[in-house]
């Protein structure tokens, strides 16, 4: 018994649609393959620039301490624990309340530079991410030794607070780190309080990254 000639019409365009929803489906795929590689990627990059972000407090500290030397633009370690005579204009970590008054005279209205800073009250806009990026031109830049990213891919502030009734300080430390891929940037803050003026020893009192 032969089929209706109509059933054969039929055959062609089912043929066809079958296909196209195939080939959509592969391309649905390929596109959620793909967007969960960059997912992926973006994550990864966020990680790693965090954990850059971390491994630049111990350098911070170091600073402080006065045991290593940063790319201070020429300056060497000595004169940023020196408070040096009227002629000189750098800025430095201060051991005492005179010099840190000293130190906010010289800073002036910039609150920061290379990475020490003297800021006049806890400010809000402080504790966005925003903030810092912002002043990224006043920050103490990382060396590609200490980088893995190469030069000024990371950089710090040091904010420095005078403890009432006590000779020593409170440094609050920024750190910034800028990752691969385009607009990767991690912030994070952390506070470390030195026993006395110039003890070499001291505690970390809190950790955390800023947003905006």
């Amino acid at each position: 018994m032969n089929r209706p000639a109509h059933q054969h019409g039929f055959a062609l365009p089912t043929l066809m649609l079958m296909l196209s929803l195939a080939s959509i489906a592969a391309l649905l795929a390929m596109r959620n393959v793909w967007v969960n590689e960059q997912l992926l990627n973006a994550e990864a990059d966020q990680q790693r620039t965090q954990q850059k972000a971390e491994a630049v407090l111990p350098l911070a500290l170091a600073d402080i301490l006065g045991a290593s030397t940063p790319n201070a633009g020429g300056a060497t370690p000595q004169l940023r624990h020196t408070a040096g005579d009227v002629t000189q204009t750098h800025a430095f970590f201060p051991s005492s309340q005179t010099e840190y008054d000293l130190l906010r005279k010289r800073l002036g209205v910039n609150t920061c530079s290379a990475g020490i800073c003297a800021p006049n009250a806890l400010a809000s806009s402080a504790a966005q991410a925003s903030y810092w990026r912002a002043q990224i031109a006043t920050a103490m830049q990382v060396s590609a030794v200490d980088s893995t990213d190469g030069d000024n891919t990371a950089g710090y502030w040091v904010e420095v607070f005078p403890q009432t009734n006590n000779s020593a300080f409170v440094y609050r430390i920024t750190a910034l780190a800028n990752g691969v891929r385009p607009g990767s940037t991690t912030v994070l803050q952390a506070l470390w309080v030195r026993n006395t003026a110039t003890s070499s020893s001291g505690q970390w009192r809190s950790w955390h990254l800023l947003h905006d």
